[in-house]
Formats: C-alpha cells, structure tokens, sequence
C-alpha cells in the first residue's frame, strides 16, 4: 500500500473521530480525563515498581511512595467509577475557570505596565505602550470567560469537547490534503 493511500485512509479516519467527538461533546470531555485517570494509574505503577531502587540512589522516600499509592487509588477510581470521573472533570473545570480570571487579572496588571511604556521617547516602547488597550481588553474578556464558565460548566465541558472535536477534524483533513501533496 502506497504512503499516498495510507495517508489518505488514516486522515478519513481522524476525521471521522473528530465527527464523533463534536457530535458527543460531553463523552468526549469525560474520555479526557478517563485518559488523565489512566496516565495516572500507569504512572503510579511504573513509580512504586522502581521505588526501591530510586530510594537506594537517594531520590525518593516514604512520601514518593505514598504519593505513588494515592495516585494509583485515584487513579484506579476515575478509570472505574463514572461518578469519579465525572467529579474530576468538574474539579479540572473549576481550576480551569480559576486560572482564567486570574490569568485575566494578570492582564489587565501588564495592561497598565505596558501603558506606562508610551511616552518613554523610544519609538519602539511607545509603540508597545501605544498598544496597552488590547492587553487590557484581552484580561476583560479572559475575566469573562471564567466567570462564565463558573456560571455554566456543563456549556462549558461540552464547548471544550466540540473544540477538540475540530481540532481533531482539522488535523484529519489535513492528513488527507497531505497525501495528495507527498511523494511515493
């Protein structure tokens, strides 16, 4: 089989799974952080496997180890149990909104900082400084959107499912666009 037609074949079937993924919003959310639980579980296990070893080089203790078992068990729990999955993801949802306002916060502080730059006399800081009102507007809306997220989670959980569903999308058509454009 040629690289041309295999490219082809894997880009229509991306594409079909970003299709899946706008079309089931909230699973694929919830298939995100199952992922996040089975990264956990795996990586707990691989850190209590070499526990002993990493403590006789002196890099690990009683705490790495503990830490290891917590993360196995929570780990363990988002991959079985719906319930746990579904709390995670809307933990991950809070601190997702959390960091947008204070990421917007943080904006608007560099919006005032930038605002100071405009009449330095050095054309190329009063050109950053000239610019203040976009940092500004970007923190507002960044602010924005976490409060909306804090008001509407659910919307919120699906919009971030329909985004990763194109993403997805986009990236098999553009495994398809490229098989036209490669060489055998």
């Amino acid at each position: 089989m040629s690289k041309k037609i295999l490219m082809f074949i894997l880009g229509v079937l991306v594409l079909i799974g970003g299709i899946f993924c706008v079309a089931r919003p909230g699973l694929t959310f919830l298939s995100m952080v199952w992922l996040i639980g089975v990264v956990m579980f795996f990586h707990a296990i691989e850190d209590m496997v070499t526990y002993s070893e990493r403590k006789q080089l002196g890099i690990a203790n009683g705490w790495n180890l503990a830490g290891s078992i917590i993360s196995f068990i929570c780990g363990l729990a988002i991959i079985v149990s719906g319930y746990a999955e579904f709390v995670t993801g809307v933990t991950l949802l809070y601190f997702l909104f959390t960091w947008l306002i204070i990421a917007g916060v943080i904006n608007i502080i560099i919006a005032f900082k930038i605002k100071k730059l405009k009449n330095t006399g050095d054309p190329a800081l009063n050109y950053v400084g000239k610019k203040w009102g976009w940092q500004l507007v970007l923190g507002i809306l960044v602010i924005i959107a976490g409060c909306f997220g804090f008001a509407h989670p659910f919307f919120s959980m699906l919009s971030i499912g329909m985004i990763v569903g194109i993403d997805i999308m986009v990236s098999g058509i553009n495994m398809m666009v490229k098989a036209f454009t490669i060489s055998q």
